[in-house]
């Protein structure tokens, strides 16, 4: 379907490929989108978004992530490297790793993220001894991606909100670029998801 609209948009109502944003969920089916609107119709799709969240994400990041204090060339953690990194945290504090398991902050602090809570968010709302330790892990996490310049899956969805929401001229640049955007499998967005498009998509609708 959305092969199809994009196809519609740029032949039948001549709107430019840069104009069009459209987000998937894997890779293999923002490739297959790729090659179906390529194959489709007669313009130069290079320019075209198309890609997962987290790519497109990637992608902006890559070029204006330096104006929230991280290099450009930031390394992406997987989910191996964070348990890693949250695994160090939780000795480096002298917890108890049976009762601190790194699969479990892990699970939570993702699950923060996906609910646009930072850690200063945790903190103030903690009540009880597992709040707290939770809120402390969760810093010392943030700190740790930030000190080695790194990002996990969950940060590339953010940033882009935090980067939107500090530099206005930014984000209308992007809302320009991105007049017409296509979500495929709009409802399953999260909550960072949906930010991102919301901002997006404000002024063109």
């Amino acid at each position: 379907v959305l092969t199809y609209k994009i196809a519609y948009l740029i032949q039948e109502i001549g709107l430019p490929p840069e104009n069009i944003l459209a987000v998937t969920f894997t890779n293999k089916a923002a490739q297959e989108m790729n090659e179906r609107v390529t194959a489709l119709i007669k313009a130069d799709t290079s320019k075209m978004g198309i890609g997962t969240f987290h790519s497109i994400c990637a992608r902006i990041l890559r070029k204006h992530i330096h104006h929230l204090g991280y290099s450009n060339t930031f390394t992406i953690y997987d989910a191996a490297d964070s348990k890693v990194l949250i695994k160090k945290i939780i000795k480096n504090m002298n917890l108890d790793p049976k009762q601190f398991n790194a699969s479990s902050y892990q699970y939570m602090i993702s699950s923060k993220k996906n609910s646009l809570l930072m850690p200063e968010d945790v903190s103030e709302s903690a009540v009880g001894y597992i709040d707290e330790k939770l809120a402390e892990i969760y810093t010392n996490y943030q700190n740790e991606l930030e000190i080695n310049n790194a990002l996990d899956f969950d940060d590339l969805l953010i940033l882009p909100i935090k980067l939107f929401n500090n530099n206005s001229g930014l984000l209308d640049y992007y809302r320009e670029k991105y007049r017409y955007i296509l979500v495929d499998e709009y409802q399953d967005t999260n909550k960072p998801q949906f930010q991102f498009i919301n901002l997006l998509s404000k002024v063109h609708r």
